[in-house]
């Protein structure tokens, strides 16, 4: 059964998209199970809404693949500066929202799986830092490392109040996520320019891995609506 959010209009993969009756709405949604193959290099491919995202891969390092009904797939250990995708939500400060993902880390490779297209202005990061953390700062000026985080599947939410300039971190593997994994204060920030899958703006720091979904609500989901996207996603990823 597809997960229905709310009552909107359906894109992609089954994905009902629209408000929940007492909650934010889902405004973009890059699910790599909705494709076939990894989209031409320079290509802009849809998003959902008005959020499209650019396909950057002279390189040739980023692939899709069909692994839990496909991942988009970073493969190098070095280089592949120049390799990426980027685009979707332009959010600036004085916004709430949800970033969702679905990811699968390459432990040995220093790297950044979700940050900001722009990092002058309102970074922010998603991802796996040096300890066995996952991280979520919105405009955190955080550099990852390499991390000897176990190969799962991970699932991660990061939401910011702009009311109470509060981010909140929620974290699952095999078990469901039922509070903040951790909690940051930033009331001089919290917005962000756009998203960049695996590698820093500034074109170092490359992670490899999987990246199966993005998702990006407009307004802080609930703990229950959390609960339910990963109920909805876990089987696919072998939980």
């Amino acid at each position: 059964m597809p997960l229905i959010i709310g009552s909107g209009i359906s894109v992609g993969g089954g994905i009902s998209m629209g408000s929940p009756p007492t909650g934010p709405a889902l405004v973009y949604n890059l699910d790599a199970a909705n494709y076939s193959a990894l989209p031409a290099n320079g290509s802009t491919v849809a998003g959902t809404g008005n959020y499209p995202v650019t396909v950057a891969n002279p390189d040739g390092t980023m692939s899709w693949n069909p692994a839990n009904g496909g991942v988009f797939n970073m493969t190098t250990t070095s280089g592949a500066t120049n390799d990426y995708i980027y685009g979707g939500p332009n959010y600036v400060t004085g916004q709430s929202y949800t970033v969702f993902m679905v990811y699968q880390l390459d432990p040995t490779v220093d790297g950044r799986l979700l940050n900001t297209q722009d990092e002058s202005s309102k970074d922010w990061l998603m991802g796996s830092y040096s300890g066995n953390m996952n991280v979520f700062y919105p405009n955190g000026i955080v550099n990852l490392n390499s991390d000897p985080e176990d190969a799962a599947w991970h699932f991660i939410w990061g939401t910011f109040d702009y009311s109470t300039t509060t981010a909140n971190l929620y974290i699952a593997t095999n078990t469901a996520p039922t509070s903040a994994y951790r909690t940051v204060t930033d009331g001089a920030f919290g917005g962000f320019n756009q998203l960049r899958l695996f590698s820093r703006s500034s074109g170092f720091e490359v992670q490899t891995g999987n990246i199966g979904l993005i998702q990006v609500y407009n307004g802080v989901i609930s703990l229950t609506q959390i609960q339910t996207l990963y109920n909805h996603f876990k089987t696919r990823f072998g939980y």
